[in-house]
């Protein structure tokens, strides 16, 4: 999702910088989706005391550092010394470490933005999150520290689990952006459509292996990653002029990372498809996920307050591809019901099934 501000209104650049700097924005999206970093152009407040963001592109491909624009939002010198040292100097700075809005690591690299002069007027911002390498380099440093052999196993384990999940994680990136590349060259709204459910599925499947990459285990919390999911799909589903939220509700529930992607697909279906069906004559609307769990057993329902279709997936009489995806992955990943409760408005969906630490499939 990228915006950008009146750059003649807001500051004193000549036209044709501000050109420069609107040429650059323009492929701001596809250097965030690409890198899957968030991207910014920051431009020097007069006093040269603080720079201020005028152009951002959040990643479509993960969930993005922030949960809120930028656009507009100061940074001082003395909580973005970089970014006014690369504006001040023309230098470019690489690799340097900062704590996010949401208490997470990422690295920071700052590319000046010169006109036709050669001067500086602004600078390119890319910020990543870091987190699994941090807690990789931790990982490596108490394996070092470890004085038997059973704690060297057990470091050692949790490293190789987090960089096969970070490992699939990035190939399933790639695949995603390779897509979204493809995507923006049909001219076919059906195949572009198409393209777009893909690339959802994909991005849904990532989070779940970025979420197990970052803690070096194999167990997730359903609730968070259907949170970053929903996150993920307002971000990149809903046109503009759209207002629809997306509201998680109830227990944190811990399962095996095999049903936990399941889980990711099914959520990614189920409110994609409110998002895309559920609201025809409005351009409003309300998702709520619920999740409760009594003892082994789990609970998730979707509602939304849309226009009430049956069967939310009966396109023609004939189930869709989103119905078929849904329907066997809660019997055969999950081992659960897939069910559609009678609601007074709207359209309500639940599954439930079982926590098990090994899914068996006895079909």
């Amino acid at each position: 999702m990228m915006g950008i501000l009146d750059l003649e209104l807001l500051t004193n650049l000549s036209n044709e910088q501000c050109e420069i700097i609107l040429g650059m924005a323009q492929n701001l999206q596809i250097i965030a989706d690409l890198s899957q970093a968030d991207i910014f152009i920051n431009c020097l407040l007069e006093e040269d005391s603080a720079s201020f963001v005028v152009a951002e592109a959040k990643p479509t491909t993960i969930v993005s550092l922030y949960k809120n624009s930028m656009l507009g939002q100061i940074a001082y010198e003395e909580m973005e010394p970089g970014v006014l040292f690369s504006l001040k100097t023309g230098k470019p700075l690489f690799g340097s470490r900062g704590i996010t809005e949401e208490r997470g690591i990422m690295q920071q690299d700052i590319v000046p933005i010169n006109d036709q002069f050669g001067d500086t007027i602004a600078v390119l911002i890319k910020e990543r999150d870091i987190s699994q390498v941090v807690q990789n380099e931790r990982n490596i440093e108490q394996l070092m520290k470890a004085t038997n052999s059973e704690d060297k196993q057990r470091v050692f384990q949790a490293i190789v689990v987090q960089e096969i999940h970070h490992r699939v994680k990035n190939n399933l990136q790639v695949i995603s952006s390779l897509l979204r590349l493809q995507m923006q060259r049909t001219h076919s709204e059906e195949v572009a459509e198409v393209f777009h459910d893909s690339i959802s599925r994909i991005s849904s499947m990532a989070l779940v292996h970025d979420y197990l990459a970052q803690r070096g285990i194999d167990e997730a919390d359903i609730k968070l990653l259907i949170q970053q999911i929903s996150t993920l799909l307002v971000s990149s589903s809903i046109i503009p002029g759209q207002h629809i939220t997306v509201s998680v509700e109830g227990e944190s529930v811990c399962c095996p990372s095999d049903q936990a992607t399941a889980i990711a697909l099914i959520v990614n279906e189920l409110v994609q498809n409110s998002i895309k069906h559920a609201f025809p004559s409005r351009n409003y609307g309300k998702i709520a996920i619920n999740l409760r769990q009594r003892k082994q057993m789990v609970t998730i329902t979707v509602t939304d307050d849309g226009c009430g279709i049956g069967n939310p997936f009966s396109i023609g009489g004939l189930s869709s591809l989103g119905l078929q995806l849904v329907e066997m992955l809660v019997e055969e990943k999950l081992q659960g019901v897939f069910s559609f409760p009678i609601s007074e408005e709207g359209t309500k969906v639940s599954i439930t099934f079982p926590i098990v630490s090994t899914v068996v499939n006895t079909k």
